[in-house]
């Protein structure tokens, strides 16, 4: 199974490396939408997302919406014996510094300043997702070993770019936490778990901070026609 992994873990980050830069922008702010026009979200006084390594799908725009619409936003930090811990921030500016290993964290005063238990959806970054819900990590187990601690308390989100949907069930073992939805920049899973998805199969594409038409290319190129729309809006 570890070789399989291993295999699945290079094809899926070279999938998401070919990204052009541009367009991945503009579709994790797709995704942002996305996310943030699920009802667990408007439900949620607190949302645990992350700071992105790489290509990761970027949650700038998702934790300014957060933010912007009073609700709480706390990101993860990892700890000298390689576990995950997390700590509310509440200026993007101020209260991320550099960790360990170069990734963007809370300051070490915010750090373990609410309880997980507090968290009611987490944001879940992944090398590749399925449509069960099956997550591959980085490898490790360090964010199995944390979404089990919010399992059945937080609603957990898989957030990729549409290129990291494994058409078959990845390779899944005992300590591994199955996401309750998985959102693209086009697909949710289960599908019809994302309003604003739903939108877009009826004809409009939710884009950053408007609709954009269907005639807008995969790429993020073509001569997409833009409507007024507040992408806060999505939720009430």
């Amino acid at each position: 199974m570890d070789d399989k992994k291993k295999e699945l873990r290079g094809y899926y980050t070279t999938a998401r490396k070919a990204i052009p830069a541009f367009t991945a922008e503009r579709l994790s702010a797709r995704i942002a939408a996305n996310i943030y026009s699920l009802t667990q979200i408007a439900d949620s006084d607190l949302v645990m997302l992350y700071h992105k390594i790489g290509s990761e799908v970027d949650t700038a725009l998702l934790m300014g919406l957060l933010l912007d619409s009073g609700r709480g936003v706390a990101l993860p930090y990892c700890r000298g014996d390689g576990s995950i811990g997390a700590g509310r921030i509440f200026s993007p500016q101020d209260d991320l510094k550099a960790g360990a290993y170069g990734i963007m964290e809370p300051a070490e005063r915010l750090r373990d300043n609410i309880s997980p238990s507090k968290i009611n959806a987490v944001v879940c970054p992944g090398v590749a997702f399925d449509a069960a819900g099956g997550r591959l990590g980085r490898g490790g187990g360090h964010y199995d070993r944390f979404l089990k601690e919010v399992l059945g308390s937080a609603f957990i989100i898989g957030c990729a770019f549409d290129c990291q949907i494994c058409g078959e069930p990845l390779p899944r073992e005992e300590h591994d936490v199955a996401m309750d939805v998985v959102i693209t920049e086009k697909r949710a899973f289960p599908e019809g778990a994302c309003p604003a998805i739903t939108q877009a199969a009826e004809g409009m594409i939710v884009w950053g901070g408007g609709y954009a038409s269907h005639n807008e290319s995969e790429s993020g190129g073509g001569s997409a026609e833009f409507k007024d729309f507040d992408v806060k809006s999505t939720v009430a």
